[in-house]
């Protein structure tokens, strides 16, 4: 748990580890991945956001699934009740899963590889924006390396920036920290991409071949365009498609 508080006996229960390095998300997590060991006893490790609910077996599924499909990194999906950034991240109900070339910071899943492997970077951003597209690129099984889980849910509970921004340091603003680090690494923040999927009746589509990539595209329509009737029925807040 990474504590913005004063109270020294707040989750500090059995089980419970808690971050006491004060500042944003990352810069907390770089300081006790780099620190402590324990996580490296885990297949998968997950790094939510503080403001997504979420059960237990949910948590499970998504270890289940990133196991199953052998993915670096994953995320579960948005519910359609979430504030959200990007359309790629909301729930697909065609689909067990959506291979991509984007996870979102709020809640990527890492296989301990390669989190091993990206853990340097964390500590290269506060804000963690740029990570999105960056760790995508930097796993080693391509197309087939990282998804949006659509089979497990998690509904984000609070509008876009909260605490983690409000503690970034030295007058840092997040867009621009986002776009110095893709820079960096050169890779360019470009429209997220799905580039396979596994359905709901277990089909593989791949992206790459034209025919397989005519029926995801057209079973993608059909899911964004059943979200976006969902959301002018409702009174759920709106948000910027990017």
């Amino acid at each position: 748990m990474s504590y913005y508080g004063e109270d020294p006996t707040r989750f500090r229960g059995p089980g419970d580890t808690r971050i006491d390095d004060h500042g944003p998300k990352w810069t907390g997590l770089h300081a006790l991945l780099t620190r402590e060991h324990f996580w490296r006893e885990y297949d998968y490790i997950w790094l939510p956001d503080d403001d997504l609910a979420v059960d237990q077996a949910a948590v499970n599924r998504l270890f289940a699934r990133s196991a199953e499909l052998g993915l670096e990194l994953a995320q579960p999906a948005l519910s359609w009740r979430s504030y959200y950034s990007h359309l790629i991240t909301i729930h697909h109900p065609s689909f067990i899963a959506r291979f991509t070339d984007f996870i979102e910071i709020m809640a990527p899943c890492f296989r301990r590889g390669f989190l091993e492997v990206c853990l340097p970077i964390l500590g290269e951003t506060q804000s963690g924006w740029g990570l999105d597209w960056i760790l995508p690129k930097r796993q080693s099984k391509g197309a087939l390396g990282c998804a949006i889980v659509d089979d497990v849910e998690i509904t984000h509970t609070r509008p876009v920036g909260g605490p983690n921004y409000a503690a970034l340091r030295g007058g840092v603003n997040a867009e621009d920290e986002g776009r110095a680090l893709a820079e960096r690494y050169g890779v360019p923040r470009c429209s997220p991409q799905v580039l396979g999927a596994m359905a709901r009746d277990r089909r593989r589509l791949d992206g790459a071949i034209q025919e397989q990539a005519v029926v995801l595209q057209d079973m993608l329509g059909k899911d964004v365009a059943a979200f976006l009737a969902s959301r002018l029925r409702t009174e759920t807040p709106r948000t910027v498609i990017r």
